[in-house]
């Protein structure tokens, strides 16, 4: 399905995403006064002007990259159209993270431009209050489709469905979209997460954001390492952002040696080579943070009840970590809504379809479950 014509229970939109967007993102206007103290003939200049329209404040937290999933399960079956590509996965580990104020949120990402982006995907960003402006039609490209086939023991394989012309600096645009064509109020977000290519982090979107302002950094690899980094491109890596946050088998992948190393010697290796937070991912063993500015660690185990799809629930971990850390707290508590976040991620296929208040009182649970069981270390 497309999304030229959109139903819910709330009405119906027509006219493609654009309007569907728009609905979803333009606030009240807010109207410049005209400078009274000047006299009256400042104020006949002034009226006679357009009304200028104010900046728009900066977002909480802004995520790139959307995919729509086809989910092959290790049993045969199927889940078809799924949001997907990280960066949704990852506002909703932020939104839940946060109950008063909420968090305000932001997706930056391409889609194809025929509207082809199936219309439940859009539905769900707009229902959980994502800021949808940074959502831009790419003309003659179709939306990132994948196929994400998960084996037994976790490993999971991507396909691009998509024309193999068609995977070049187009779709990787798409994915991570240049900071200059960002809605002013992302390209200044207080907090941004994103996936990366090992072997060729996207530095210049960090700089970029750290220029404008940004608070926080924080990447993810998106895959393993074809092969082990050198001392460079592992420091470029480290160091691109204010978080590095690995899966453990994608940081075993960086080093030579990495299949012999401790989880321990992992993050004192990552931090060595210029993290300044490492978070360090160890599925069903939990996760580790080390802050090596105050050069203090903290792990903490999983809290997760049941699983049904581990896919995106790395994702939502990163984005409750990195929102908790942008509000001042300190990683202990990232790791505590990070691990709410990702077990609640787990027990479902795709994005979870409820509300956050939906879930909220369970995650605050099992981040109290999870502040109970953290303990420290040192490197």
């Amino acid at each position: 399905d497309g999304v030229g014509t959109v139903h819910t229970e709330r009405g119906a939109w027509s006219g493609g995403v654009r309007r569907r967007m728009a609905s979803a993102s333009t606030g009240p206007s807010r109207l410049a006064h005209p400078p009274h103290r000047h006299g009256r003939r400042a104020v006949a200049r002034a009226s006679a002007q357009p009304p200028a329209r104010a900046s728009p404040p900066p977002l909480d937290v802004v995520s790139t990259t959307l995919i729509v999933d086809d989910l092959v399960f290790h049993d045969g079956t199927t889940r078809m159209a799924v949001l997907g590509g990280g960066g949704p996965q990852t506002l909703f580990g932020a939104g839940l993270a946060r109950r008063s104020p909420p968090l305000t949120l932001g997706l930056v990402a391409g889609i194809g431009g025929d509207g082809d982006c199936p219309r439940e995907c859009v539905e769900w960003l707009v229902d959980h209050g994502v800021d949808v402006r940074g959502l831009t039609p790419t003309p003659r490209m179709p939306t990132p489709r994948a196929w994400q086939i998960t084996e037994r023991d976790g490993r999971r394989t991507q396909v691009w469905r998509l024309d193999e012309r068609r995977r070049g600096d187009e779709l990787h645009a798409m994915l991570r979209p240049a900071h200059s064509s960002w809605p002013e109020n992302a390209a200044a977000a207080r907090c941004a997460h994103f996936g990366v290519d090992p072997s060729r982090p996207d530095v210049s979107l960090c700089a970029a954001l750290r220029a404008n302002g940004c608070g926080l950094t924080s990447v993810e690899p998106f895959t393993v390492a074809r092969v082990p980094l050198s001392g460079s491109e592992l420091r470029a890596l480290c160091g691109a952002a204010d978080v590095f946050s690995p899966n453990e088998r994608e940081a075993r992948s960086l080093f030579v040696d990495g299949d012999r190393l401790s989880p321990t010697e992992l993050v004192r290796r990552l931090a060595d080579a210029g993290a300044d937070v490492v978070c360090l991912r160890r599925g069903e063993s939990g996760a580790m943070a080390y802050d090596a500015g105050r050069d203090e660690g903290y792990e903490c185990p999983s809290v997760a009840t049941s699983v049904v799809d581990e896919t995106g629930c790395g994702n939502a971990f990163c984005g409750a970590f990195a929102a908790a850390l942008s509000r001042g707290e300190g990683i202990a508590e990232g790791l505590a809504l990070g691990s709410a976040a990702a077990s609640v991620v787990l027990e479902h296929v795709g994005v979870p379809p409820g509300g956050f208040e939906e879930y909220r009182e369970e995650a605050e649970r099992r981040a109290a479950a999870a502040r109970a069981a953290t303990v420290a270390f040192s490197l």
